[in-house]
């Protein structure tokens, strides 16, 4: 597996697990985890690659605390995912 595999893998099994050691990682410049955990669930509700099941947990979660989706947009009809 070449480098850019390695780490699509990595990116995937973070954005599936919620890693939070990741997140600090590659989300340096946020101003504490509880905005990198809100970008992580808009990024794994937002992954194609991601299975359906946690990127509708990370909506739900999403809609539960009162964010919207990645730059605003409007969420899809319920039980639909973006593609």
């Amino acid at each position: 597996m070449g480098n850019f595999e390695q780490e699509y893998a990595r990116l995937l099994f973070a954005l599936i697990e919620l890693d939070m050691e990741y997140a600090r990682e590659t989300i340096p410049e946020a101003s504490s985890d509880e905005v990198r955990l809100v970008a992580m669930h808009k990024a794994r509700y937002e992954h194609t690659d991601v299975p359906a099941e946690y990127r509708h947990a990370s909506r739900a979660w999403l809609e539960k605390f009162g964010f919207n989706r990645h730059k605003q947009q409007l969420w899809p009809p319920e039980g639909e995912l973006p593609e």
